[in-house]
Order: C-alpha cells, then structure tokens, then sequence
C-alpha cells in the first residue's frame, strides 16, 4: 500500500513538473474547474473525472494532469459521498502538489463510484423536448417560459432517463425525471416543474351579474378579452348555442366559468304554466304556477292555483308540466 502511495504521488510530481516546463515563461496559472458531481470508474478517483480544464489550457498537458490518481472513490459500486469544497481543495493541493493551475469550486463536489452523470443541463433539455409538443398542442399563443430540473443524476451505465408528465397546462406543471434500468424497474425518481404561459380569449363581465340571471347570456353582460390563461383555475364558459343563466353572481371583470353558468330552464319560478293530470282513464287539465324550475323532460313542482297544493312534475314543454 505505502509503495502504491509513493507511485501515485511520483505520477502527480512528474505530470506537475511536465506542465511547469509546458507553461510559457510569464503566463498566468493555468485554471481547472471542478465539477459539481461526478462519477469514479475505478477505485481512485482520476482528475478527469471530477475536473475540467478551462481556457487556453493545451490538450496535451491537460492529457497528462487530468490522468493524475487522487483520493479513494467510494468503496462501492453505486455508493455516492459528499465531499466539502474544503476537502476537495485539500485533496488537489496534495495531489497536484507544485503544478502550476488554479481551481474554481463548488460548495461541496458528489462523487458516485460506477455509472455516469446526467447534467442539469442535459435534464432541462430533456423536458424541453418533451414538453414543448404538448405545449404547442395548448394552442398558437402557448409557450414554455421555464424548467426547473435537478442539478444533476446518478444512473447505472445500463439505465435509462426518462420523463413522465400527466399534463400540461397553464401556469406550473409538475413532472418528473424517472431513472429507469433492466427489465423496466424504476431505480430512482426526481420532481420538477416548468412554468408555461398560455394566452387566449375568455368572456369577461362588463357589469355584475346575478344569480338565476338570465342576462349573462346576453351580448350586453360580457366581451371576450386576451387574458393569461395561466391565472384562470378551472373551465371557461363556453356560450355556444345553447341558453344560459348565472349559476352564481359574478362581479364587474371577472372571467365567466363554466361553473359559475347554468343551463336556461324551460320553466321559471313563477310562471303560470299547464298542469296535466294524465291516468289511465281520465285526463284533467288545468292552471298552476311554477314554484320550482325546471329543465326540459326534469321534475318541477308546481302549485295548483284552484286547491293551492303542490304538485310534483315533468315539464313537458315551456308551457306544460305533466303529471302521471
């Protein structure tokens, strides 16, 4: 063990005079970036695979430094640790010794042994691809405005990267990236969220609107105006050709929901409307005032004008409620 230490100490000696002799009389340090998660392929840890050269630095110096053993990697495959970047540092200092570099650091760096790392960048860039058909399936004015991904992944070299997302919609979207390996068995899962804005044209109420306010059917009770769909929870009214009412009040501004509307009854509350008794032998016809409202081919009740009693029955037609 002590003869394997001086070996790997003597490598890091010479590959730090190598780029002392390499480095031109009177330039700057050469700088080397440390990543913020890495993977070991062995049992040391090589620069090159916690490092990057940044800058000016020759390739081929950087082929000797980068080869430098360092510290153990986890004893493990698969096991990760967490190293301060004051450690880290210590380690390099040790290691490096007199080569002429400067490190810029993380905050602590990740080290996993076997496997590879997918990059924040290379995550948010998967959602992108993903998201970005369904979004546009939202509609011309729909877009992506941001993605918040992991730093970074562990995954077996074998395993595979994916995202799974139930639906997109205005506002934030939760999904998440999903480390799957042989045999479609889930290794490990992270949330995220992305953030689409999404435009369209919705009814809004130009005047406050009642409840059982047949009014807001009416051209004069709201317009449609460009809003952000993204602060709209819920369904939007859709008028089409059908006869509607105010579920709800709904003040001066406010977007119409489906919610908030109601289809118009055939038969108000109030209105003086035919009353059939219709048996087997005897049909009896007469006048009664609605107390209730009603849907066509729905119940209603109704009050016999000539005995004051209440009745329930179909509604037959604006005009009619039958009772069997």
């Amino acid at each position: 063990m002590k003869r394997r230490a001086i070996t790997i100490l003597t490598v890091a000696v010479l590959a730090a005079a190598w780029l002392l002799a390499a480095l031109p009389a009177g330039a700057g340090l050469w700088r080397i970036t440390v990543r913020e998660a890495a993977t070991a392929a062995g049992e040391r840890v090589l620069l090159s695979e916690i490092a990057e050269p940044s800058g000016e630095f020759p390739a081929d110096a950087w082929a000797v430094l980068g080869a430098t053993p360092l510290w153990y990697a986890p004893e493990a495959v698969g096991r990760v640790a967490v190293i301060p970047s004051a450690k880290v540092m210590e380690g390099l200092r040790y290691y490096l010794r007199d080569a002429p570099v400067e490190y810029a650091l993380p905050n602590q760096l990740t080290m996993r042994r076997g496997g590879r790392v997918v990059s924040g960048q290379e995550l948010r860039a998967m959602a992108v691809e993903t998201l970005t058909p369904k979004i546009e399936a939202l509609g011309a004015e729909a877009k992506l405005l941001s993605v918040s991904a992991p730093d970074h992944l562990f995954a077996d070299d074998n395993a595979s990267v994916g995202i799974e997302v139930a639906e997109v919609q205005p506002g934030r979207t939760t999904f998440r990236y999903v480390v799957t390996g042989p045999g479609a068995r889930i290794l490990q899962q992270a949330p995220a969220e992305a953030v689409v804005e999404h435009f369209g044209r919705v009814p809004v109420a130009i005047k406050n609107i009642l409840p059982k306010d047949g009014a807001a059917m009416e051209q004069i009770a709201y317009v449609y105006e460009r809003r952000n769909l993204a602060g709209i929870k819920g369904r939007v009214f859709e008028p089409g050709d059908g006869q509607w009412r105010a579920r709800k009040g709904v003040g001066t501004g406010q977007v119409l929901m489906a919610d908030d509307m109601e289809p118009m009854p055939l038969i108000v509350r109030g209105d003086q409307v035919k009353l059939i008794y219709q048996g087997r032998a005897v049909r009896l016809t007469m006048l009664a005032e609605a107390m209730t409202d009603g849907a066509p081919g729905g119940k209603i009740t109704v009050k016999n004008n000539k005995f004051a009693k209440e009745i329930t029955g179909l509604v037959k037609d604006k005009t009619t409620v039958v009772v069997q």
